[in-house]
């Protein structure tokens, strides 16, 4: 399944670890994400029930020294670091679609102005057309839900 995808072969080790059905569960998952990097491998390894892995003995390398309470820990700190970064996101959303939407009506306001759209076409001829764009740029549906 995953033949024709980008990945490394540290993820087909950790695909290893798992039972068959649970690897062709894990591809599912990391075609249906279009993730196919190691440390989603290795979420999804650390989120298959025991039952689902292979013998411990067959294990080896730093899957075999890791406990699952261990990755556990590891995978809070990554989640704890990625809701950090959606939190800031969040927080400059305002402010940047307020920027936006300023700037999209200076834009607009500029092409109303005949004298400045003549201007552009005889100096920057390629200016008007993208202005013109970014003028109709409408609103996100999101933005108005807020």
């Amino acid at each position: 399944m995953l033949k024709d995808t980008p990945c490394s072969m540290k993820v087909f080790d950790v695909l290893r670890q798992m039972n068959a059905v649970r690897q062709i569960e894990a591809a599912d998952l990391m075609i249906g994400q279009h993730n196919f990097t190691l440390m989603f491998a290795r979420a999804i390894r650390a989120a298959t029930p025991h039952s689902q892995l292979v013998a411990a003995k067959k294990m080896t390398g730093a899957a075999a020294s890791t406990p699952p309470g261990q990755q556990i820990a590891r995978m809070e700190r990554e989640l704890a670091a990625l809701q950090t970064q959606v939190k800031s996101v969040e927080e400059t959303y305002g402010i940047d679609n307020l920027h936006l939407t300023v700037a999209r009506g200076y834009v607009a306001k500029l092409l109303a102005n005949t004298r400045i759209t003549r201007w552009l076409s005889y100096h920057r001829q390629e200016y008007p057309g993208e202005f013109q764009k970014i003028a109709e740029i409408d609103p996100q549906p999101e933005a108005l839900d807020a």
